[in-house]
């Protein structure tokens, strides 16, 4: 690490955190607001709140609305609460940016209601999420908005129309992997693809990001721009890409470590993976140290260090030089290295993942780069985008398929159960050993 700063500070950062959760302070884990705005919340469950849209949509009973910037208004006080997610009972024409005054019935996000099962505490925590409000009224809005906001959530949704008219049924999947977009995915799919181990492909992913932004790149550079005007480009579209798709975890991660090496290319610099990782590690981080003990992340990272930096050493030790051992060997070490993850957060793993992957991740270019193209002639032509989409959709078909020979097997899934932190340590160490030191 002594050649790669930024890996020793981002492992110290980690440390610390690991000790500071030790200590009890709530970075990590449990309810960061002072006790006092706690305990008036519990007392008065009633309550009016004033914050800003940051994003909406429409559930089946209601609108769901995310506020950014929050306070709670108590006896003409004023008491932040940083985000909270509103259920209004009634839909409201709202927009990006406006600031809405809303009253209901505030209550704490809950843990796993069983053990073993989604920790919502938790996951809203990472987003700096604490509360819910129930039966939310609207009772003011300003008429000022984000218009930049706006104009990305219209460029979204009109993505959207152009992928439901360009694929049909398969639209869902595309709107998944291209805009980040799962609101009308069917949870059957989602099921279907996790338990097959390639539910990795329907989120934006380093892959996603690399495809789009190289490729723009690249076709910059062709057309007579230079280094500096292609690379400013790029970096530009990309982040909106990210911001629109709605910056989850695993976008934050690819479009950050696209940003920084895009400007290593800019400057002319050496872009180092490891490097590039733990510096984005630290700034997810710094945001909201909850995404320490996020499935997300560690699944977005753990997957970058298994195709990065895990699987060359395994094809280092095989003596595999040709793409195709090295197109075997990237998938294993993807397993390798997540597989404590999944047991840890679900307590199972997909074996049938193992082969699949090896199958699925070489063709998966194809059906974004499918999907992103007829998102662009859907603008001009729906009858061409549905021609150049048509090859990804087979793609889908034979995914279909592969899931399904998965799902009717006995042996796809294996129930591993839990495993205790010491078992993680040793299983970590000694796959250590034996890529680095063997």
């Amino acid at each position: 690490m002594a050649k790669r700063p930024m890996c020793l500070l981002c492992f110290l950062m980690v440390l610390s955190l690991g000790a500071l959760e030790l200590m009890g302070i709530p970075l990590i884990r449990g309810n960061p607001l002072p006790l006092n705005v706690q305990e008036q919340i519990e007392a008065h469950p009633g309550s009016i709140i004033c914050g800003e849209v940051e994003q909406y949509e429409n559930t089946e009973f209601s609108q769901s609305v995310y506020l950014k910037k929050t306070y709670l208004i108590h006896q003409s006080k004023k008491f932040p609460i940083e985000n909270v997610r509103i259920f209004l009972k009634k839909e409201e024409n709202l927009k990006p940016g406006m600031r809405i005054l809303v009253k209901g019935t505030l209550k704490r996000v809950e843990g796993p209601a069983n053990p073993g099962g989604f920790d919502s505490q938790h996951f809203y925590a990472c987003r700096h999420i604490y509360y819910f409000m129930k039966n939310a009224v609207l009772q003011k809005k300003t008429a000022v908005y984000s218009g930049y906001r706006q104009l990305l959530l219209e460029i979204k949704e009109s993505c959207r129309q152009i992928l439901k008219e360009a694929a049909g049924k398969d639209a869902p999947v595309f709107c998944a992997m291209t805009l980040g977009d799962k609101q009308e995915l069917d949870p059957e799919t989602q099921m279907r693809y996790q338990l097959a181990g390639i539910i990795h492909i329907l989120a934006i992913s380093g892959l996603h990001i690399s495809i789009l932004g190289m490729g723009l790149y690249n076709l910059l550079k062709k057309m007579g721009l230079g280094i500096w005007p292609a690379g400013i480009f790029s970096l530009g579209v990309m982040l909106q890409y990210g911001i629109m798709t709605g910056g989850s975890v695993s976008t934050m991660r690819a479009v950050t470590m696209f940003l920084i090496a895009m400007g290593a290319r800019i400057t002319g610099r050496i872009y180092d993976m490891m490097s590039a990782l733990s510096v984005t590690a630290m700034m997810i981080l710094v945001e909201s140290p909850a995404y320490l003990l996020d499935s997300g992340f560690l699944l977005s990272f753990g997957c970058v260090l298994g195709m990065g930096l895990a699987a060359k050493k395994i094809c280092a030790l095989a003596g595999a030089e040709k793409k195709w051992t090295k197109a075997l060997v990237s998938p294993i070490a993807l397993q390798l290295v997540t597989l404590p993850v999944m047991l840890k957060f679900f307590g199972e793993v997909s074996i049938a993942g193992f082969i699949l992957n090896l199958l699925v991740l070489p063709s998966v270019g194809v059906v974004l780069t499918g999907g992103m193209v007829a998102l662009l002639l859907g603008i001009l032509s729906i009858p061409a985008a549905k021609l150049v989409i048509l090859p990804a959709r087979v793609l889908l078909l034979f995914y279909e398929y592969l899931c399904s020979l998965a799902g009717r097997s006995g042996w796809s899934t294996w129930i591993g159960g839990e495993p205790e932190i010491w078992q993680i340590v040793v299983y970590y160490g000694f796959l250590i050993i034996v890529l680095f030191m063997g």
